[in-house]
C-alpha cells in the first residue's frame, strides 16, 4: 500500500568553528520535563532546507530525521552528527573539512534527555534549516514498548562529557563492540545495519538505527528500499550544489568554512562540496575529487540502497500497515506536545 508523496530525510545539527559562541546557544538549553510521545514511538521531524534536505528531496520524500522515544519526561536515543570541523590554515585550501570528523560524525547514536533533544529539534542552526514539522507515530503500543525498553536496557552506555557545557554528559550506547558514529555513506548503503551485522564505519544513521533496534527487539526486519540511479543521480548534484553554494553564501550548515579561509588560490567551497559528496557516494571523505562521485552518478548501473525516515512511517510510497511492515507504520502523524511540568536542562553534543 502506499500513502500520500511528500519530500524526505535526516539529522539536525549545531555550527562549529567560526561560529562558536552562536553553537553553544543551540547545544544545550532547557525545556519542560517532557514530551508526550509514549515509549518506543518514533518522533519524526523535517527541516525547511538545508544540504541533506535538498538531496532527499530529490528521492521525493518528506521526513529528515527519526528519534527513538522512551516514553513522556525520559530520555530519548536517536543517531546524529554536528558540523565538522573544518581544518586549519593551510591545510583547508586543500581539504576543507576535518576528515575523521566527516567520515565518523559526532556525537552518532546517543542517548538524551528532554532538554538536549528539545534544542536539537528547534535550534536554529541545523542542517535542515528551520524545524517545519513534528510528529510522532507509535504503532502497536506494546510492540514499540519493547524496542524502546531493548535500547533503553539491554545496552552499556559510555559517557562523554559534551563539547559545550562540561558539566553535562552525552551518553553513548555500545553496540556491535563499540559507540556508533554518524555515517554519510549510509545513506548510500546501509549494509548490514538492518540485519544487526557490522557495517564500514560501526556507523548508522537515524533511521538505520531504527531498523536495527526493531531487529534486535526481536521485531520485524526492515528491509533496505533501493533507489533508481536517477534519483541517486539527481541527489548527487543536489548534495554537491548545497554544500557549495551554502559554503560560498557562509550560509547554513557548511558556512562557516567558506566565511573563514583565506585560499585565494583555491575553490575552497567546490572541494567541500566535492569531499561532502564523495563521503556519502564512496565513503570516501577525504578526497575532494570531483571525478569520484561522478563516476557514481555516471554509472547507470549505479543505485542506493538504504531506509530513509517516511520508509519507517510508511510514507512517501513505502508500503504501511502490513505484518512484516515496521510497527510505527500502523499510526499516522500525531502532534508532540512538550507540555509535563517543571524543566530540565541537556546537550546534544
Amino acid at each position: 500500500m502506499a500513502r500520500h508523496s511528500a519530500l524526505s530525510l535526516l539529522a539536525a545539527l549545531a555550527v562549529l568553528g567560526a561560529a562558536g559562541r552562536a553553537a553553544a546557544a543551540q547545544a544545550c538549553g532547557y525545556s519542560s520535563s517532557g514530551w508526550n510521545a509514549p515509549n518506543g514511538a518514533v518522533v519524526f521531524t523535517r527541516g525547511e532546507s538545508g544540504p541533506i534536505a535538498s538531496v532527499m528531496n530529490a528521492l521525493g520524500e518528506y521526513r529528515t530525521h527519526s528519534i527513538l522515544s522512551h516514553g513522556p519526561g525520559k530520555a530519548a536515543t536517536h543517531s546524529t552528527m554536528r558540523t565538522p570541523a573544518q581544518n586549519s590554515w593551510p591545510a583547508v585550501c586543500g581539504t576543507p573539512i576535518n576528515v575523521d570528523q566527516l567520515r565518523y560524525g559526532r556525537p552518532g547514536l546517543e542517548r538524551v534527555n528532554q532538554g538536549g533533544i528539545y534544542r536539537y529539534i528547534y535550534g536554529a542552526d541545523t542542517s535542515d534549516q528551520g524545524t517545519k514539522f513534528v510528529a510522532y507515530q507509535l504503532g502497536d503500543a506494546q510492540r514499540a514498548a519493547a524496542i524502546g525498553d531493548h535500547i533503553l536496557w539491554d545496552y552499556g552506555l559510555v559517557a562523554q562529557k559534551s563539547e559545550v557545557d562540561g558539566a553535562q554528559s552525552i551518553f553513548r550506547p555500545w553496540v556491535r563492540g563499540g559507540v556508533s558514529p554518524y555515517s554519510l555513506y549510509q545513506y548510500r548503503d546501509s549494509e548490514g545495519t538492518p540485519y544487526g551485522d557490522p557495517s564500514i564505519n560501526n556507523g548508522m544513521v537515524c533511521s538505520t538505527f531504527l531498523a536495527f533496534a526493531s531487529l534486535e527487539a526481536g521485531d520485524n526486519l526492515i528491509t533496505p528500499f533501493t533507489y533508481s540511479h536517477a534519483s541517486i543521480a539527481s541527489a548527487a548534484n543536489s548534495l554537491f550544489s548545497s554544500v557549495k553554494n551554502e559554503c560560498k553564501s557562509s550560509l547554513g550548515f557548511w558556512g562557516n568554512i567558506g566565511a573563514s579561509v583565506g585560499c585565494p588560490f583555491y575553490d575552497v567551497c567546490g572541494s567541500a562540496g566535492n569531499q561532502v559528496t564523495n563521503c556519502m557516494a564512496t565513503n570516501g571523505c577525504g578526497s575532494t575529487n570531483g571525478d569520484n562521485w561522478k563516476a557514481v552518478r555516471d554509472n547507470p548501473n549505479a543505485t542506493a540502497t538504504s531506509i530513509s525516515p517516511d520508509r519507517l512511517g510508511g510514507w512517501s510510497g513505502h508500503s504501511w500497515g502490513g505484518p512484516e511492515d515496521p510497527v510505527w507504520s500502523i499510526d499516522w502523524n500525531n502532534d508532540v506536545q512538550w507540555n509535563s511540568g517543571g524543566n530540565v536542562y541537556g546537550c546534544w553534543y
